[in-house]
């Protein structure tokens, strides 16, 4: 049912001719990466082995998956310090303004964040988990990990089949987070409200000055990023809304005054109440 209402919500506009030719072209693009990873090539083995390690590592446990929207300028994140906690993009920014670091970190758009960044998210010396289309970026180091995703719409259990991207790197992390085996999950900074509006995923070029992100000039003019696909992502958390009810666990939106209405909301300090 969600996926029909997708479909139905589309509008023509949003459904431009040069959407749709991306789209074509992305996937023949991805074949060659699709075909390693299903056939099991030696670099897709190694990496299988490496996410295993990953699988219920925090069973029954709690976590946080810290988003980049600027509400984490009002959000207290030196409350975190002892907690689990998945990061994404450039979450690394933060240690410079509160110290704050994440325990895992995930980076899934390749010429908007991987490439872009490239020098920094290769120097970072936390478990990081990259877009497996990006391998031949980055040195294969201990600490990082590949994650492959397709293009069907669905909510993964298994890190070593695949994902779905779901148009937004959150969901890679509640994917992850799954699969560690957090029973749960609360979402932070994740404000789902863009400043600018447009095509959905249509590329654009920075001027500098953008105000969608918790650090200035996150974006260096010039710079390209993506106007985001909304009822794409809504999709996709709805499947994982849905995945987490019929495993038992529970996942939440802890963003202060966000605009996402997919997840249960909870008061992001009440859940450190009990340690005040």
């Amino acid at each position: 049912m969600s996926r029909l209402r997708y479909l139905k919500d589309l509008s023509f506009k949003e459904l431009s001719v040069e959407r749709i030719a991306t789209a074509i072209n992305s996937r023949m693009k991805d074949l060659p990466h699709l075909l390693s990873w299903h056939l099991n090539s030696r670099t897709a083995k190694n990496n299988k082995k490496k996410l295993e390690a990953f699988h219920n590592i925090h069973k029954g446990k709690r976590c946080f998956i810290v988003a980049n929207g600027p509400s984490l300028k009002n959000t207290d994140l030196s409350l975190l310090k002892d907690e689990i906690t998945i990061g994404m993009n450039r979450i690394y920014l933060s240690a410079e303004q509160n110290g704050f670091m994440p325990t895992y970190i995930v980076v899934h758009d390749i010429p908007v964040q991987l490439l872009q960044f490239r020098e920094d998210f290769e120097q970072l010396a936390l478990p990081k988990f990259f877009n497996w289309n990006a391998r031949k970026h980055f040195t294969h180091k201990d600490n990082l990990t590949f994650i492959r995703s397709d293009y069907s719409p669905h909510f993964s259990t298994d890190l070593t089949k695949s994902t779905w991207g779901g148009h937004s790197v959150t969901n890679i992390c509640i994917q992850l987070a799954f699969y560690m085996g957090f029973d749960e999950v609360y979402l932070v900074g994740k404000d789902h409200n863009y400043e600018q509006k447009g095509t959905p995923g249509k590329m654009i070029k920075a001027t500098g000055e953008e105000t969608n992100h918790f650090a200035k000039g996150y974006y260096k003019k010039g710079m390209g990023w993506r106007i985001p696909d909304y009822k794409g992502e809504e999709l996709a958390y709805t499947l994982a809304r849905e995945g987490f009810e019929k495993a038992g666990r529970k996942i939440f939106d802890a963003t202060i005054n966000g605009k996402l209405e997919i997840f249960p909301k909870v008061d992001y300090y009440s859940l450190f109440k009990q340690k005040a």
